[in-house]
């Protein structure tokens, strides 16, 4: 008998793969977290280019920009790795929960027909 049958209430989605819903909250935070990487790389690229305009010796203005340059580099690329791993990892949870709870429909009925009924006592009769 299903929870459905049992209680007479639907059970949802979250409460019947708590793992799975945890990986995909945790996607969430990840995706905010990469998406502040990314902005900020845009201001650093934004930074980068704005350097030029002032008028600084030429070695510091170049020092400058190679920084700017490289942060901004480095920000998107980790943002963007995160939030690839992050969907990577909630999309192999959503997969094994639903292989999960295709083999456990299926153990679920071989279990219901493979139970022996009730052999009745030696002493009675």
């Amino acid at each position: 008998m299903s929870e459905y049958e049992r209680t007479d209430r639907r059970v949802s989605w979250r409460e019947a793969n708590p793992d799975a819903y945890s990986e995909l909250k945790r996607t969430w935070g990840v995706i905010g977290h990469s998406s502040v990487l990314m902005v900020l790389s845009l201001s650093l690229i934004g930074t980068s280019l704005t350097l030029g305009y002032l008028h600084w010796p030429g070695w510091l203005e170049t020092s400058a920009r190679l920084g700017a340059s490289g942060a901004a580099v480095g920000c998107g690329a980790v943002g963007l790795w995160r939030l690839v791993r992050a969907l990577f990892r909630s999309v192999r949870a959503v997969v094994r929960t639903r292989r999960r709870g295709a083999d456990g429909e299926a153990q679920g009925e071989a279990v219901e027909e493979a139970v022996p009924e009730a052999v009745p006592a030696a002493g009675s009769s």
